[in-house]
């Protein structure tokens, strides 16, 4: 058996692309390293991803890393509360962001009911540990959030998850949630 190692590190360049959020790492900035076996070929591969967005939705190997870093990690006790939370509820890192259906045709993962066009919805995706990949899933409805998730204090990650969403808007997400 194998035994795998995930790293923090400064990103040496700023090409890498975040696996969680898929908006580039800044050169110099820190970074979790998740090492999963390769599925292709011998060896390890490595899967980058903004320290936020690894605990947000690669709990367990930012905890790891983050345990046996020597860097300085700003935000270290709240990013270990987040990936925390992640692990608590196990469904929670599937959460990718939010914006107004498109459609009338999506079904909410959670109580199966349609999400009506324009109306608020949460996007779903699953981690393919084999391959380490993020699959887009589905939508649930904001107000299905508390018992698809276990928690409705989803706000940090879906405005994460969804940069361009105005304060306003996040109102609006945030009232369909206590609803």
């Amino acid at each position: 058996m194998v035994d795998i190692v995930h790293t923090i590190e400064p990103a040496a360049s700023g090409r890498a692309k975040c696996r969680g959020c898929g908006e580039k790492i800044a050169k110099d900035e820190l970074r979790l390293g998740a090492r999963l076996l390769n599925p292709f070929v011998e060896g390890e591969l490595t899967l980058w991803f903004h320290l936020t967005c690894g605990a947000f939705k690669r709990p367990q190997p930012y905890l790891e890393a983050a345990a046996s870093t020597t860097e300085t990690i700003g935000n270290a006790e709240w990013l270990e509360v987040e990936a925390r939370r992640s692990l608590e509820h196990e469904r929670l890192p599937r959460l990718s962001g939010a914006d107004h259906a498109p459609t009338g045709r999506a079904r909410c993962r959670h109580c199966k009911e349609l999400v009506e066009k324009g109306a608020w919805r949460i996007s779903i995706v699953y981690y393919d540990e084999v391959e380490g990949r993020f699959s887009p899933s589905g939508y649930i409805h904001p107000k299905c959030a508390k018992k698809y998730f276990g928690t409705n204090d989803v706000v940090d990650r879906i405005e994460h998850f969804s940069p361009s969403l105005e304060p306003s808007e996040l109102d609006e997400i945030r009232a369909e949630l206590e609803s």
